[in-house]
This record gives structure tokens, sequence and C-alpha cells, in this order.
């Protein structure tokens, strides 16, 4: 075999390797992946819970099942007037606390009511990462705190009484 043949069957060789290296390296880090853990997005959440202090009180939400037939759990934080609403999705069911005891409400008006406070808070978070801190609307009059995705949450926790 002459030196040029060689050349050529080495440079090859090399070729090969460094081609295989690479295409292994990409299989095996789908997505670019560079090793570093990949903070949560609220939009990626099936489960959240937060708090919302804005001028009318302090609020904690809690949701589970976020990817189906949402529960959602609204809790108005006033040791004197406080109250509780659950709203069941799937079931189309929802409860309260404002008489003062359980009570089942009607879905549709609750609905009405309560979901579109809750998808307004979840379109503030829409850009929030896990790890960001708290988020506060530009006029300061709404802040978003206890933010936690995907905590676990007891389903007692979307049950009246």
């Amino acid at each position: 075999m002459n030196k040029n043949t060689m050349y050529i069957l080495v440079a090859v060789l090399v070729v090969v390797i460094v081609v295989g290296g690479v295409a292994a390296y990409i299989l095996m880090n789908p997505g670019g992946d560079t090793g570093e853990e990949k903070k949560l997005k609220v939009a990626d959440a099936t489960s959240l819970q937060f708090k919302v202090e804005d001028e009318t009180g302090a609020y904690k939400y809690s949701a589970k099942n976020m990817d189906t037939d949402t529960l959602l759990r609204m809790e108005y934080l006033d040791e004197e007037y406080g109250f509780i609403i659950i709203l069941d999705n799937g079931e189309e069911k929802a409860w309260s606390t404002m008489s003062g005891e359980w009570a089942e409400e009607d879905y549709e008006t609750t609905f009405n009511d309560w979901n579109p406070v809750w998808e307004d808070y979840l379109e503030c978070l829409a850009n929030w990462t896990e790890g960001d801190g708290d988020w506060t609307s530009e006029d300061e009059t709404v802040k978003i705190s206890e933010i936690e995705i995907n905590p676990e949450l007891e389903d007692s926790l979307f049950q009246s009484g």
C-alpha cells in the first residue's frame, strides 16, 4: 500500500470516528441538553399552588390535574371573613364555605365568577420559571408569591367537608 492510499484511509477513518461521536452525543442528549437541570415553567404544570395579594386581600390558589379536568381550590385568607371555593371541572361541581359551612354551589355561576380570575393569574405567570421568585404587576397592586410548580397536593384539598 502506498503512502497516498494510507493517508486517505486514515482521513476517512478519522471522519467516520468524528461523525459517529457527534451523532452519539446528539442521540444521547436530545434537545441539546447540556446537563443542567431543566427549570419548570408554570405553562407545563400539572399541579400548581401560589398566594395572591391584591387590594381586596390575600388568597391561596391550588390546582390539580391541570392537564385534564382541573380541580381548583381558592381560599380567601381572612381570619374574620375567610372562605373556600372548590371547582371540580371534570364533574362540573362547585362548593363553598361562604355561608360558614360547606354548601354545594351552582357550578356554571361559580365557574364564570372564578375561572376568569384563575386564567388571568395563569396568564401573568405564563413566562414564570421555577426559581424566578415572586411576580408583581407593573402597577404593583398584585403580588403572586409562594409559587410551587407540580407540588404534591392531597385529594382532600379538593373535597368539601
